[in-house]
């Protein structure tokens, strides 16, 4: 559908999760609009009657008005876009909190489709199927289609013996009760009253066995299908994070919401029960995923991970997707294949890249895409981490606020684009070295950054103090002043900080003299400078720190050589547009060979980046390859 749709719908919605009375008004507006455009008539359902907008109410004009924008769309306007319609009025602040998000049809379909094959050791007729994060029911709609074409049971025994949800919206639940409704009324089957499996709660501490008694007799699902919320850590509300601490696959560093849902999902299935989830990719690599691999490995789980990499299957969302189905039953192995959406196909034609669970580093994350050659990189010499203290840049919290370049300076100011004169002494130079990526000249990058501490004799990072700030600095204090409120909204205002004027964070504020800058994303072919300012300080990106120079200078060539971009294409996150994340974590275990003085010389006094790569891939045994 058009934009112009989409705008309707957004203005319509305004407020929509604070007021039921709108949530009924919009269900109304999209069955209406729906039920006109696929001209279904004498319709008995009640839920469905309940919803039709009459001629005579206030509403009926702003139906007229949104059929009139999707007649001059030219587009069609059947189930899938309805549930789209849905899915898309879930209120911005549920979509952050709770993790909302409408899933393709395509990967919906896919995923349904292939669990199911793989459970064809069950009876379908009797199969219990669960969305345990539902939304608007998208999963259930699709598994109520397969279940319907797969035995010809009537949608009203399938929605009452078969279709199981839950969420912890009550009006995604009602929507899901009205979309399937449609389906069945569609499909020739208009009951008045269908009854449904489905509930509001949270999935957390939701207790399926002891609510249903379905369930209970089965001794969970069979199928458990979904796309479980996105929401990180620091969106969560402190009752979510209270009932995520129950969930041992949440007992290391700060998981995000999905994370959990692996293990409440696993355990709710039968023995031999399947699951099919399609979620965030970041479990195989991220501190925040340790326990949910170690819970993986401890249980050998049969996990079979399809992984889209650097391909964003969501339009709304910047996230990096992959689809897990997992079998309840015992695997030494862990299954990998990467592909683009477009490729995807039956799973029992996908050849996997297997790694024993017992060869894999729940710890260091899992490197499935060539776990042989990062496990070689990573065993030779000494760990990065070991030898090189690597940090991310300044982090102000407001950049645009303290980082300008002078449009022209005198012998005692530098000017801002606005011609707010700041004092030289209170600036020092900084870089962005993420642009790094652009640019290979520093003095291209220079900027600068009003810098609101000094040095003590340890070569800590002191604040300047308020009176001594007025008295040498006037025209900057006065300057900052007028970002008072800007900057109290950091850390959503929240944000303890010694005076109201500091950064944001303390990090990287001491002065080093030798620093290797490189970018935070990068893409093959990417540049380290080495740099000997220790009054040059850097944010956005990277800098390894060293005590002496020629330990960097041997770095230098080194992390842009093909030996480290194997390492990095293997073991770090994909970003899209190919490329890469190259933080700490992906870094610190890279093996650091142990050169001897003819290899240092050599390292030292050779500029060919083709003779460097040759004698990288001969020391790291790269030709074995």
């Amino acid at each position: 559908m058009n934009q112009q749709i989409f705008s309707f719908l957004k203005t319509y919605s305004n407020h929509i999760s604070d007021n039921l009375d709108n949530v009924n008004e919009i269900n109304k507006l999209l069955v209406s609009s729906f039920v006109l455009e696929q001209k279904i008539e004498n319709i008995k359902n009640y839920k469905i009657k309940s919803l039709l907008i009459q001629k005579d109410e206030p509403e009926y004009n702003v139906l007229l008005q949104f059929m009139n924008l999707i007649q001059k769309s030219n587009k069609h306007y059947h189930f899938e876009e309805l549930l789209e319609f849905f899915e898309f009025v879930i209120s911005p602040s549920d979509k952050l909190i709770n993790g909302a998000i409408y899933t393709p049809e395509k990967i919906r379909k896919y995923i349904t489709r292939q669990s199911f094959n793989e459970l064809s050791h069950k009876s379908v007729d009797k199969m219990k199927i669960a969305d345990i994060a539902c939304g608007c029911g998208g999963f259930l709609i699709d598994a109520s289609i397969e279940v319907k074409q797969r035995t010809n049971k009537s949608f009203k025994d399938i929605f009452q013996e078969n279709i199981f949800g839950l969420d912890i919206q009550k009006y995604s639940i009602e929507r899901t009760e009205i979309l399937l409704s449609l389906l069945a009324i569609t499909q020739g089957e208009d009951e008045k009253e269908f009854n449904f499996n489905l509930y509001t709660a949270d999935s957390l501490e939701f207790e399926w066995k002891e609510r249903n008694k379905q369930i209970k007799k089965n001794n969970g699902f069979d199928l458990i299908l979904g796309n479980p919320p996105y929401v990180c850590s620091r969106n969560m509300d402190d009752t979510t994070k209270e009932l995520m601490r129950k969930w041992s696959t949440c007992r290391t560093g700060h998981p995000d919401l999905y994370i959990p849902f692996f293990q409440i999902g696993y355990e709710l299935l039968t023995d031999n029960g399947i699951l099919g989830f399609i979620t965030v990719n970041t479990f195989m690599q991220s501190v925040n995923g340790r326990a949910i691999r170690e819970y993986f490995s401890e249980n050998k789980v049969l996990l079979r991970i399809i992984d889209f990499k650097d391909e964003q299957i969501f339009k709304s969302r910047m996230t990096y997707t992959c689809i897990c189905l997992l079998e309840k039953k015992e695997s030494e192995h862990i299954h990998y294949s990467s592909t683009k959406q477009a490729n995807l196909q039956d799973v029992s034609k996908i050849e996997f890249n297997k790694d024993s669970y017992e060869s894999l580093d729940t710890q260091k994350g899992w490197s499935l895409k060539n776990s042989e050659l990062v496990t070689r990189l990573e065993s030779i010499g000494t760990p990065f981490g070991k030898i090189y203290n690597t940090k991310s840049g300044i982090a102000t919290l407001k950049n645009h606020v303290y980082i300008f370049k002078p449009i022209k300076e005198d012998e005692k100011y530098f000017y801002m684009a606005d011609n707010t004169a700041i004092e030289k002494e209170v600036c020092k130079e900084v870089i962005n070295t993420n642009q790094l990526n652009k640019y290979d000249d520093i003095m291209d990058l220079k900027e600068k950054i009003i810098f609101p501490y000094t040095h003590n004799h340890i070569n800590q990072a002191v604040i300047i103090e308020k009176d001594v700030f007025v008295k040498n600095f006037p025209k900057t204090y006065e300057y900052l002043l007028t970002k008072r409120e800007l900057l109290a909204t950091r850390d959503k205002g929240h944000g303890k900080y010694p005076v109201w004027y500091a950064f944001g964070r303390t990090q990287s504020l001491e002065k080093v003299k030798y620093k290797l800058f490189f970018p935070q994303l990068v893409k093959k072919g990417f540049k380290a400078v080495l740099n000997d300012d220790e009054n040059l300080y850097f944010y956005n990106g990277m800098a390894a720190y060293a005590e002496d120079k020629r330990s960097l200078q041997i770095l230098q060539k080194l992390l842009v050589s093909n030996v480290a971009w194997n390492y990095i294409e293997n073991k770090s996150k994909h970003y899209a547009s190919g490329y890469f994340g190259l933080g700490k974590n992906y870094l610190k275990n890279f093996g650091i060979y142990d050169f001897d003085e003819k290899d240092i010389k050599f390292l030292l006094n050779t500029n060919s980046k083709e003779n460097l790569d040759a004698f990288f891939a001969k020391i790291y045994r790269l030709e074995e390859q």
